[in-house]
C-alpha cells in the first residue's frame, strides 16, 4: 500500500490560503487608501471651488457696494437737480410781481410824498418815506387799503423834523403791508 502523506498538502493549501488572504487584505487595505485618497482629492476641489465662488462673490459684492455707492450719488445729484428746477420756476413765475408791486406803489401815492426805502421780506413790505402831512400819509395807506395787491396795511411811526436848511416841517413815517399773491 502507498502512503500519501497528507499532512503536506493541507500544509501546501494553508499557506495559499494565507498567501491569498495577505493578497486579498493588501488589496482591500490598498483599496481603502485609494478611495479615501480619492474623496479627500474631490473634498478638495470641492473646496477649492467653493473658496474661488466666495472670492467671486465678495469681488461682486464690492462692485455692487461701488454701484450703489454711485447710485446714492446719483439720487443726491437728482434732489439738488429737482431743488433747483423748483426754485427756477418759482423765479419764473414770481419774476413779474416786483414790477407789479412798484407799479401798484406808484399808482397810488399822492403828490406831496416819497418813499426812501422799500423791503420786502417774505410777504411782508416795509416802506418808508416823507410826507407833507398827516392827511397824504392817511390817503396814501387808504388807497393801499384799496388795492387789489396790499392787505393789512398799518401805521409803524410817523415822526415830525425838519430838514437842515429849510423852514418846512416834514413828516417822516414807516409802513407795513401784506402783499397778495
Amino acid at each position: 500500500m502507498i502512503r500519501i502523506n497528507l499532512l503536506v498538502a493541507r500544509a501546501v493549501r494553508r499557506k495559499v490560503g494565507f498567501r491569498k488572504e495577505i493578497f486579498i487584505s493588501v488589496f482591500v487595505l490598498l483599496l481603502v487608501f485609494f478611495i479615501i485618497g480619492l474623496l479627500q482629492w474631490i473634498y478638495w476641489n470641492q473646496t477649492d471651488a467653493l473658496e474661488r465662488q466666495i472670492k467671486d462673490k465678495k469681488v461682486e459684492l464690492e462692485k455692487l457696494r461701488a454701484l450703489k455707492q454711485q447710485i446714492g450719488k446719483y439720487k443726491a445729484n437728482i434732489k439738488l437737480l429737482e431743488k433747483k428746477l423748483e426754485i427756477i420756476n418759482e423765479l419764473k413765475k414770481n419774476k413779474g410781481r416786483p414790477v407789479r408791486i412798484l407799479d401798484e406803489l406808484g399808482t397810488h401815492m399822492p403828490d406831496k410824498m416819497c418813499l426812501r426805502t422799500l423791503k420786502k421780506k417774505g410777504g411782508q413790505l416795509e416802506l418808508e418815506g416823507w410826507a407833507l402831512s398827516d392827511e397824504v400819509i392817511a390817503n396814501f395807506m387808504t388807497n393801499l387799503q384799496r388795492s387789489e395787491s396790499f392787505r393789512g396795511v398799518e401805521l409803524i411811526v410817523t415822526e415830525r423834523f425838519k430838514p437842515a436848511g429849510t423852514e418846512v416841517n416834514i413828516k417822516k413815517f414807516t409802513i407795513t403791508s401784506t402783499v397778495v399773491q
